[in-house]
């Protein structure tokens, strides 16, 4: 009886209740410096971000989530960070914005910032309000950015950082009880 009571009890907790998984990802990329004749900046390449599979992340892959068990996915957090030389900043960009696409959909923006202060290593992204969701499970999502700026005086590494929150069906988390 007992059994029958718990069987009952996780049937009715895995139908519709929605969980989040927050997935965290990150890119490095250099960022070459200047030269007389080539100083413009038009685009930064991150090129872990190129053609990302966020369904085949470790986090959703270890809660047993399926494509078909994601309802919903958010930007939840960006962050640009300027890392090497060890003095780096972020001043010599203007402004970033942060595109992603996909086979058959529109290309959206879903992050940007044009405040790039002097002596600050680390910005903060606006984030739009878009969800994510059909980028997110159709063959491969596309993320590009759009930099307007001045190559730097030094090669300077710089990472990106972000926060997925993903919304995922009980039913996906329950199937791998």
């Amino acid at each position: 009886m007992k059994r029958v009571y718990v069987a009952m009890l996780l049937a009715l907790g895995c139908a519709g209740k929605l969980f989040t998984i927050t997935v965290t990802e990150s890119a490095e990329t250099v960022i070459e410096q200047g030269t007389l004749l080539e100083d413009l900046i038009g685009q930064v390449g991150f090129g872990d971000f190129l053609n990302m599979d966020l369904t085949a992340s470790e986090e959703l892959a270890n809660q047993g989530v399926a494509p078909g068990d994601i309802q919903e996915v958010f930007l939840a957090d960006f962050v640009l960070t300027a890392t090497e030389p060890p003095d780096a900043d972020l001043s010599f960009i203007e402004s970033i914005e942060v595109y992603v696409a996909a086979e058959g959909l529109p290309e959206v923006l879903i992050a940007s910032a044009d405040d790039f202060p002097e002596g600050v290593p680390e910005v903060a992204f606006t984030l739009e309000d878009v969800d994510l969701t059909e980028y997110v499970v159709s063959q491969s999502m596309d993320i590009r950015t759009d930099v307007t700026g001045r190559r730097p005086s030094d090669d300077t590494t710089v990472t990106a950082d972000f926060v997925v929150d993903v919304g995922v069906t009980a039913q996906g988390v329950c199937n791998n009880l």
